[in-house]
């Protein structure tokens, strides 16, 4: 492997373990404090607590970033480059597209907003291939959650 192929893929090694060290650091985050002191626990106990989905949803995304960070372990300590101006663009079209997923979310309702996210998530991750079953697979997850919803918890979604 070339010398310049290896400062690369070192340095994708060191931003992965970033990205997974921030994405841990997020779910902490959100587990102790932000759930916790923005959603009200029922007053009737035998009721499904509106704080589950929030919390299993930052508990996977702490395990995906533990994961992420196990991975790239070997990667951190070692010297490299890096592609900053790349990662700064990157950032702020992930930024830019939280929003509109946020606009979204209240006017067009959760399935199209939930099948257009995620397919936009897919494309702005760098899956290019395979497009059809993408577009399939974003269409098909929100239905299902919503229908998850509805049936197991009698939740009705936006």
């Amino acid at each position: 492997m070339s010398g310049s192929a290896q400062n690369l893929r070192d340095a994708s090694g060191r931003l992965d373990f970033l990205i997974g060290l921030v994405a841990v650091l997020a779910a902490i985050f959100a587990i102790v404090w932000l759930i916790p002191t923005q959603v009200e626990i029922p007053a009737v106990t035998d009721q499904l607590s509106p704080r589950l989905f929030p919390t299993l949803s930052a508990g996977m995304v702490g395990l995906f970033g533990l994961a992420l960070m196990f991975r790239s372990r070997r990667w951190i300590l070692e010297p490299g480059g890096h592609e900053g101006f790349r990662f700064v663009v990157e950032a702020l079209a992930w930024v830019a597209w939280a929003t509109v997923v946020m606009l979204l979310l209240s006017y067009a309702g959760f399935v199209i907003t939930g099948a257009v996210s995620c397919f936009a998530g897919i494309l702005l991750a760098g899956q290019r291939r395979h497009l059809l079953w993408c577009a399939l697979g974003s269409i098909l997850l929100p239905l299902a959650v919503q229908q998850l919803a509805w049936y197991a918890f009698y939740i009705q979604l936006p």
